[in-house]
């Protein structure tokens, strides 16, 4: 008896640090870079075109390490963002496969071909702020819809409307 509480003593010294390491980790973070937050629908854009098969293994950290020089955050600062706040949502399409299907080929290769290339990066980021008008659906890519090149407000409630566009808060 003595020995399975001494036993019990020597765990719970043992783990009470690594407990109240992961307890202040287990906990929503509710303020991230704003870049992550505007780019959450192209984070999980990448997510789902990766899962269909439309970015390959060789392009998808180039592609994500774009994305977090692009936003000027850590690689642990997106991981905790993803988790945080894009993870349900992104498990949720990528298990429905009529959701996943609105990440085709097309739209996965523009996406994709954008955050491979860091100028092309820039440049939508320079085209978006210069059309900034105080709300913004995070739909930055600059695939084409029915043959028209530019993104009216009914195209982008469409998207959101299908689901390809998320809210994210």
């Amino acid at each position: 008896m003595n020995n399975t509480i001494k036993l019990l003593a020597i765990a719970c010294v043992l783990l009470t640090p690594m407990l109240v390491a992961a307890a202040e980790h287990n906990h929503s973070h509710n303020h991230f870079n704003p870049a992550l937050e505007q780019l959450g629908d192209d984070i999980i854009g990448l997510t789902v075109c990766y899962k269909n098969g439309h970015l390959s293994d060789e392009n998808q950290e180039p592609a994500f390490m774009n994305l977090i020089n692009h936003a000027n955050v850590e690689g642990e600062e997106l991981g905790m963002f993803y988790m945080d706040k894009l993870g349900p949502k992104a498990e949720q399409i990528m298990s429905d496969d009529e959701a996943r299907r609105l990440w085709t080929e097309d739209y996965c290769a523009d996406l994709t071909d954008t955050y491979l290339d860091s100028d092309k990066l820039a440049q939508r980021a320079n085209e978006h702020q210069g059309h900034s008008h105080g709300h913004d659906h995070g739909h930055h890519h600059n695939h084409d819809h029915h043959g028209h090149g530019d993104l009216t407000p009914e195209v982008l409630e469409q998207d959101i409307e299908r689901g390809r566009l998320l809210s994210i808060n």
